[in-house]
């Protein structure tokens, strides 16, 4: 090829590597070893703001824009960036508020004969950059958002369990208040009913002391559903005897249906263990529940305790109750919401006082004791209520542990102590222990009945909890620390919580009442007493 046509070749490829080195986006420089620019691309002038003529043999670091490198620790000060290395990348910060302007630029040497250039590229990642920021500022606003909702959260947390704290005071606060003037209410007539009287006057009695259970199971219904909703009441298994059990609850009933003339009838069927293993004190309280409504709605006719056993396995048994009654019924309107709380019958011919708070006791025990509860029911001619639980059967040893010592009376050579500040409640346990032939020696509070056992050696004291000064658990707790491990002690309390129940345990009482106090109660503790001091063998029966 003649040197004309070669020329004319090499300038139709040197204007396409022109035109392609101007078509693109990163902006091209290249400069002699000192910097001094000796050609550009398009995109180069339009990043500097220049014409490639006004470029052309000015120094490259007197034309580019004010940058700041990213890492100023990595350039020395007064050299150029490209004397660092042969070849090499930084990035520049044109603008550092948002949205920043980011540069990325690269440079290496190219090595033509005789004269070696050096070759600059300048991308620009301001939309990148930008994109991440924008990222980040998501980011961040996303995390003050979550933590001011955790703060919201958190807030709102506390304020309910401040709520539920102040429930749980008041509650306890109220069972307190409550159940202390009805420990005379119901300890005083309890122990006239025991005594001879007239007929009006044994009348009179008995309504006082049915009102006094009324209001007592009252304020029971209202701690067990608040226990319930906090998740509070938990399952106590253990040993019982059915049958015993049974007789029990209906006893606690003969004498109210043979006064409304009602027949009370109980149905077991044959192939029903005797022996179980559960939480007798909550199906107790079903029952009992169960048939105070039957008894309080029925005027006529009869009332029917029904009893079915279907076992699933030799250990385990499912049981089926059902109370059914002749009484007014339940409205059709009222059986989906019958086992609320605060619903009661919608019936005209009611005339018992309710507050509607049984039924929901007894569907939730049932759910708490993996059972369910259920109502057929029509006005006019009666209700059923079903009941079915699962229960464990006991075996021959576990039946062994259920067995009741002998009852042959207590010892009236016991030397009691009863520390109690409310005069009323003194004098109640007082007739109560006299009733059974045993004397007291009364004190009014804590101190009190520390300088008592320390100066005397009682077998038994009766502590009341709420004490002014220094309180019972208080008082139990010094007396543990002081070394009177043989005195046997008694927690007496208006509160009915477990968690309380537990502080008394673990300031080393031996055993817990709740008031108001009954006669029977005080004996089975006795008993209980009783059986303590016979398994220790240093001490009497």
């Amino acid at each position: 090829m003649a040197e004309p046509e070669l020329v004319a070749q090499l300038r139709t490829t040197l204007g396409r590597l022109e035109a392609a080195l101007g078509a693109v986006e990163e902006a091209l420089a290249f400069t002699d070893l000192d910097g001094i620019v000796e050609w550009t691309n398009a995109s180069f002038d339009r990043f500097v703001g220049l014409s490639r003529l006004q470029c052309l043999g000015r120094s490259l670091s007197g034309i580019l824009p004010h940058h700041q490198p990213k890492d100023p620790a990595a350039h020395r000060a007064g050299q150029p960036f490209w004397r660092e290395a042969p070849q090499g990348t930084a990035t520049w910060e044109l603008t550092s508020t948002p949205p920043r302007r980011v540069i990325e630029v690269s440079w290496a040497t190219v090595n033509v004969p005789s004269k070696p250039s050096l070759v600059f590229t300048f991308r620009d990642q301001s939309a990148i950059v930008q994109a991440q920021d924008r990222l980040i500022d998501a980011r961040d606003q996303l995390e003050q958002q979550v933590a001011q909702r955790t703060r919201e959260l958190r807030q709102a947390r506390d304020e309910a369990l401040a709520a539920s704290q102040s429930k749980t005071r008041f509650l306890a606060t109220m069972s307190h208040e409550i159940r202390t003037p009805l420990n005379a209410v119901i300890g005083m007539s309890d122990l006239l009913l025991a005594s001879p009287m007239e007929g009006r006057q044994r009348e009179m009695i008995q309504t006082i002391h049915e009102s006094g259970d009324y209001l007592l199971n009252l304020v029971n219904d209202i701690l067990d559903i608040s226990q319930i909703e906090t998740g509070r009441l938990a399952l106590n298994p253990r040993t019982f005897d059915l049958h015993s059990l049974l007789d029990d609850v209906l006893n606690l009933f003969r004498h109210q249906a043979s006064i409304r003339q009602l027949d009370l009838q109980l149905s077991l069927a044959p192939e029903t263990p005797r022996w179980l293993i559960g939480d007798d004190l909550k199906l107790r309280q079903i029952l009992f529940n169960l048939l105070g409504n039957a008894c309080k709605y029925t005027n006529q006719g009869e009332i029917r305790l029904v009893v079915e056993a279907t076992r699933s396995s030799p250990e385990a048994v499912g049981l089926l109750f059902r109370v059914s009654d002749t009484g007014i019924g339940i409205a059709a309107g009222s059986l989906p919401f019958i086992f609320e709380e605060f619903v009661g019958h919608d019936n005209p011919e009611q005339t018992s006082q309710s507050a509607g708070l049984g039924l929901a006791i007894c569907a939730r025990l049932c759910q708490l004791m993996a059972g369910q509860i259920s109502v057929e029911s029509s006005l006019g001619t009666g209700s059923c209520f079903s009941v079915r639980l699962p229960f464990a059967v006991a075996s021959k040893s576990q039946k062994r542990l259920t067995e009741p010592p002998p009852s042959d009376g207590f010892d009236p050579g016991w030397n009691i102590l009863v520390a109690d500040d409310n005069r009323v409640n003194q004098r109640v346990l007082e007739l109560m222990l006299a009733r059974l032939h045993l004397s007291v020696h009364l004190v009014g509070d804590g101190n009190a009945a520390l300088q008592s056992v320390r100066s005397d050696p009682f077998d038994l004291v009766v502590m009341d909890v709420e004490m002014p000064g220094l309180d019972g658990i208080s008082a139990a707790r010094q007396l543990r620390r002081e070394g009177f491990t043989e005195v046997y002690i008694i927690a007496l309390t208006a509160y009915s919580f477990s968690s309380h129940r537990q502080e008394c345990e673990a300031a080393g009482m031996n055993d817990f009442l709740s008031k108001p106090l009954r006669f029977v109660d005080l004996c089975a503790a006795l008993d209980r007493f009783r059986q303590w001091r016979r398994a220790r063998p240093s001490a009497p029966a």
